[in-house]
């Protein structure tokens, strides 16, 4: 059986026609859910973003810090259907597509990873893509870092420094997607150790790191320049300044804050990394006795106790089936992260693996630690970077599981399918089901929106879609659409969804948008009201609109700021004579007269 099908495959016709298959299937497969949700938090924040791109829109901070990302959503606008949440879906989704498509032949082409591996991990990669695929921050720096990742490996393989320097200018230019991407340059510690695994002179490994440097350097250095010629380079400093100061108030986006959360994401899971020891730790306990002997019986005693330990996990929960919801791959996702890095930190510190292997290795433990600290999503920024981790998980525990034959490594092989069979199954269920709506898992989406041009053919729950039509409705037959508006509350997207201009940053109660700038920026608005200019719009969430009435809380809000910066609202509503003149059950429209 097995012979006949490797003569199979060894057919040209049929290889290619499962290369097409699999490629064909690795681009439609981000596309599974474009009408799918309506997300007024990330998705609708980006999509805003994207329509009322520039300075006189957005705050500065944001605006150079996800610059190339901005840009990159305004040309989609101007595609056909591109203004749309339909169109943006469909279009961003390609980028999940390239990004698939672009591991899979490289993990194939120079890896050598076996296709069928290199296609399931993709896969599973995509499926775990819980971020709206809007987000383009996120997306853009994912394929710009694998197109360094993928240049870099072939520089050093292959000799030629052209490729080093235009891995550096790939990365370099991954800063104007997102700043914070500062911590990609990380990645020259792949260098040194490809030298030290080559047996490089110093002055040669320099060299490398130097041409790598250079092509950042030249990335960067286009990019201040244009943006010094088309906004002045004070402009991008004081943006760029006030990112830094920022930390002070979210503490997360510090790098100590991110690296914390990241440590924590696997303290979190120590219940399930206990229950996985106790698996490797009984099956060695087994297999260390009488050495040579009774190996098949011993094999024997671990798969009893894996499938002990599995049934555990299973009964506690570990394959948690509410796909709608993180925790069904929070568990298995961080078990991958550890069964990988051993897998890979033992390749790269072994001499008897190629220098290629090596360095792939060295590569997916910079990755595993690099990718979260682009953001404040801990463990969950990984987990939705998987495109090389996951296949490269398969394609090491594959090899270690075909080449070690001794009996000592059954109980680790037992943990890797365990590890294995337990991931892809959860992501099946996630990468089916899930769906971002407001930083959660959407449920009941089977209600379509019709009467709203921007969101026409989307799918959501169905008093959402009633409250946002109701909005919609009242704006259209009061005129209100062509003022700007002021947003506050976690719906940043109504902007966007509405075709409404921003008076003011639209997601006011981010904790990067400090008080002194929420206040400044009321007070502009206010100056631009006593100038004769006609007054915004202001929508609140419902709820942020009864505290404003009552004063009473009850778990409205994450931190003092952003309390204190709706009391500020509260107030410019009051100095500026603004009623409440329209209310839905998720919304509140205020008019000054």
């Amino acid at each position: 059986m097995k012979d006949a099908v490797l003569r199979l495959w060894r057919n040209r016709y049929i290889r290619v026609a499962a290369w097409v298959v699999s490629t064909v299937l690795l681009v439609l497969y981000p596309l599974r859910h474009v009408n799918v949700g309506v997300d007024l938090w990330d998705g609708g924040y980006n999509c805003t973003n994207f329509r009322y791109s520039g300075l006189e829109y957005m705050d500065s901070m944001w605006y150079f810090a996800t610059w190339l990302a901005n840009g990159a959503g305004s040309l989609i606008m101007k595609l056909p259907y591109g203004a749309t949440m339909l169109g943006m879906n469909v279009y961003t989704g390609l980028i999940v597509s390239i990004i698939a498509a672009i591991s899979y032949f490289f993990c194939v082409k120079k890896l050598r990873i076996p296709a069928p591996l290199a296609f399931v991990g993709n896969l599973a990669a995509i499926a775990l893509c819980w971020l709206p695929t809007s987000a383009l921050y996120c997306y853009l720096t994912y394929l710009l870092l694998l197109a360094g990742i993928c240049l870099l490996y072939h520089g050093l393989v292959s000799g030629k420094k052209i490729w080093l320097a235009a891995a550096g200018a790939v990365l370099g230019w991954n800063v104007g997607v997102r700043f914070s991407n500062l911590v990609q340059v990380g990645l020259i510690l792949a260098v040194w150790a490809y030298g030290i695994f080559v047996h490089k002179k110093l002055r040669s490994i320099a060299a490398d790191t130097g041409f790598c440097i250079l092509g950042y350097a030249a990335a960067l250095g286009s990019m201040l320049l244009f943006l010094s010629l088309r906004y002045g380079l004070g402009e991008y400093a004081a943006g760029i300044a006030r990112l830094f100061r920022m930390t002070e108030d979210a503490v997360d986006y510090k790098p100590a804050g991110m690296i914390s959360e990241m440590l924590r994401a696997y303290t979190e899971n120590s219940y399930w990394t206990k229950r996985f020891l106790l698996m490797l730790g009984g099956g060695l306990l087994v297999c260390l006795p009488l050495p040579g002997k009774l190996e098949k019986g011993k094999k024997c005693v671990c798969v009893l106790l894996a499938a002990a330990v599995s049934l555990w996990l299973i009964r506690a929960g570990f394959n948690y089936r509410d796909y709608a919801a993180y925790d069904s791959i929070f568990g298995p996702c961080i078990m991958v992260f550890q069964v990988m890095a051993c897998l890979a930190a033992a390749q790269a510190f072994s001499r008897r693996e190629t220098k290629e292997n090596r360095l792939f290795a060295v590569l997916l433990l910079l990755v595993l630690f690099i990718t979260p600290l682009g953001g404040n999503n801990a463990a969950y920024a990984g987990i939705n970077n998987m495109f090389l981790t996951m296949p490269g998980f398969l394609w090491l525990g594959y090899r270690f599981c075909r080449e070690r034959k001794n009996v000592l490594a059954f109980p680790v092989k037992c943990v890797i399918v365990v590890t294995a069979v337990f991931a892809l199954t959860q992501c099946a269920g996630f990468g089916e089901t899930f769906v971002y709506e407001g930083a959660a898992g959407g449920r009941g989406l089977t209600k379509e929106i019709e009467d709203i041009p921007v969101l026409k053919g989307m799918h959501t729950e169905e008093r959402k879609a009633e409250s946002l039509e109701g909005l919609y409705r009242y704006l259209q037959e009061e005129a209100l659409c062509e003022r700007e508006c002021i947003l506050y509350g976690y719906i940043p997207g109504i902007s966007f969804f509405m075709e409404m201009r921003p008076a003011m940053n639209v997601w006011g109660d981010l904790r990067s948008y400090g008080t002194e700038y929420f206040q400044a920026s009321l007070d502009k608005i206010g100056e631009e009201i006593a100038c004769g200019e006609l007054s915004p719009a202001v929508i609140l969430e419902r709820r942020h609109g009864e505290y404003l009435l009552t004063g009473e809380a009850d778990g409205l809000f994450y931190d003092r700021q952003a309390e204190e910066k709706l009391q500020m609202l509260g107030r410019f509503l009051q100095e500026q004579g603004y009623e409440a003149v329209y209310n839905n059950e998720k919304f509140t429209v205020y008019l000054a007269p």
